[in-house]
């Protein structure tokens, strides 16, 4: 039967990209630049929908690249002001909230097959304990024999995964460049260059999904 992912915060698709291939998957990408703001989604709606349409209540993968503009490890310079005058309560909690909302009330259905949190090196499992320590960390180049076109893949950036999932195997492939390309073509504090630099590489996304389908 067909089953559902959650894609969070994948405002490319990239993400999801090797589940919306997969015909046993249906998915739905949830981006406030896509017009879909996280926290109006509610759960519960979709799940009714997705019964009208396929005549039974499915189970449920979630994947969130959960923002990491106010707790990357990159900015740890900027925490303390950030902190003091309420930008990260407000901006980036309120969804790290829902979200474990919503991954408590699968689990509670008993209808959730996996969850995963995204994030560069980060602080956010520690601003929030419920996340539990990191359960696989990796380069992009770790993966990059996943990647559709390998040299896309082919670059360093320590990324941290979070959750209950099915840990990928590698295909690594050297790295072209010491740090992702990206950091090179694109500066300042724009979102055009937040929005480049979050990206998820493909040869993870493929080798996520490899491992949890």
């Amino acid at each position: 039967m067909k089953k559902l992912l959650l894609s969070i915060f994948d405002r490319t698709g990239n993400a999801s990209r090797p589940y919306r291939e997969d015909p046993n998957w249906e998915v739905i990408q949830i981006d406030i630049q896509n017009g879909i703001d996280y926290l109006s989604f509610d759960v519960e709606t979709e799940l009714e929908s997705f019964f009208v349409r396929n005549g039974h209540y499915p189970k449920v993968g979630v994947i969130a690249m959960v923002p990491c503009t106010h707790d990357a490890v990159s900015g740890a310079k900027h925490f303390a002001i950030k902190d003091a005058t309420g930008i990260t309560q407000a901006e980036t909690d309120p969804l790290v909230n829902k979200l474990k909302d919503d991954i408590d009330y699968l689990k509670r259905e008993g209808i959730l097959l996996f969850w995963q949190i995204e994030n560069p090196r980060t602080r956010l499992h520690k601003r929030h304990p419920w996340i539990g320590p990191i359960t696989q960390r990796f380069n992009p180049c770790d993966f990059a024999g996943y990647d559709p076109v390998p040299d896309n893949s082919r670059y360093n950036k320590d990324t941290w995964l979070f959750g209950e999932f099915n840990k990928m195997i590698p295909k690594p492939m050297t790295a072209i460049y010491k740090e992702s390309p990206i950091w090179s073509k694109y500066g300042g504090k724009s979102l055009r260059t937040k929005n480049a630099r979050s990206i998820s590489p493909l040869g993870f996304c493929y080798a996520f999904h490899q491992a949890n389908n």
